[in-house]
């Protein structure tokens, strides 16, 4: 038994040991080039700042410890700007100028007025912050094709950040890994179900997207299950095409692990779609005194739990 505690134990330090060369060989790398440059400086002002900052690195440069603060500080800071950055989110609300079908026609704009007190620029880099900034009353699909011809829709949830094109393509894998602009982006896009018609003509049209922490593309989802929401939203998502405005009414919000149950689109059995249209009230968390019929469409929000374990699942049917 000895041995095997000898021998475990030799293991840790040989590990230890190899990381800690592997850090000192990076250290000496990462701070050679600072040393380098306040070197280069120090010969071209002659300030003994640059002396001293010289020395600072040199001395570094034997110190893994600082570099692996450096590294530990450089993906925090990635994290909370990627992730955490929630500020310029705005949650958007369903009122009766929305729910007008009434469109205003304008040129690409520049910028336009999101407060009283405030412009917003179309310079956003991050593309669901830009598109969730547009009033869905001046929507040029035109326009959107330019960008992408894969646009189908645009989709906008009562008391959430949702307020996005939707794209479609021949799969359910390209835009989970690819934005709008079909650039490579691990926060994907959201899109409409390959199999479905892109006319919302379904009995159930099926939208995904990634839940991510700072609350754009599906993350806001989240809202939907607090008793907040539930009290103060009207309950409505509108989904707009090139050709039509769609207003859809909440009927249940649950969590469930991953299946393809509530995934079906299309029924032939309308026995068996009324079962169905059941099944998906009686998992929902909240009442939302919402009746269904066979002749009723639906619609369906599907993302990922914030363990990545499970989804969070919203429909909503068709009302006007």
């Amino acid at each position: 038994m000895k041995k095997v505690i000898d021998f475990f134990s030799y293991l840790i330090d040989t590990i230890q040991l190899g990381f800690y060369y592997i850090c000192l060989i990076l250290a000496k790398g990462f701070f050679f080039y600072f040393y380098i440059l306040s070197f280069s400086f120090e010969k071209i002002f002659h300030l003994k700042v640059f002396t001293t900052i010289k020395k600072f690195f040199k001395k570094k440069q034997n110190d893994p410890v600082s570099f692996l603060v450096v590294v530990l500080v450089f993906f925090i800071g990635v994290f909370l700007h990627t992730y955490l950055y929630v500020d310029k989110n705005d949650v958007k609300y369903i009122d009766e100028s929305v729910l007008s079908n009434s469109v205003v026609d304008i040129e690409a704009p520049q910028e336009t007025v999101v407060s009283d007190n405030e412009t917003y620029s179309y310079n956003e880099v991050n593309l669901f912050r830009k598109y969730g900034k547009y009033d869905i009353n001046s929507i040029q699909f035109s326009q959107l094709k330019q960008i992408n011809e894969d646009v189908v829709a645009w989709i906008m949830v009562d008391g959430t950040n949702v307020n996005y094109p939707v794209v479609q393509t021949g799969d359910n894998d390209y835009y989970l890994g690819h934005d709008i602009m079909k650039n490579m982006k691990s926060s994907g896009w959201v899109f409409m179900d390959f199999r479905n018609a892109s006319d919302l003509s379904d009995q159930n049209t099926i939208f995904y997207g990634h839940n991510l922490l700072n609350k754009t593309s599906f993350g806001s989802l989240a809202n939907i299950f607090t008793e907040q929401w539930f009290h103060n939203s009207n309950h409505y998502i509108i989904v707009k095409t090139e050709n039509s405005r769609h207003v859809y009414q909440i009927f249940s919000c649950y969590y469930i692990d991953p299946e393809v149950y509530y995934l079906q689109n299309v029924f032939y059995d309308m026995k068996y779609y009324q079962e169905f249209l059941e099944k998906l009230i009686s998992r929902s968390q909240y009442d939302f005194g919402v009746e269904l019929t066979t002749k009723d469409k639906i619609i369906t929000l599907s993302t990922c739990t914030d363990d990545n374990k499970g989804r969070k699942v919203v429909h909503a049917k068709l009302v006007e």
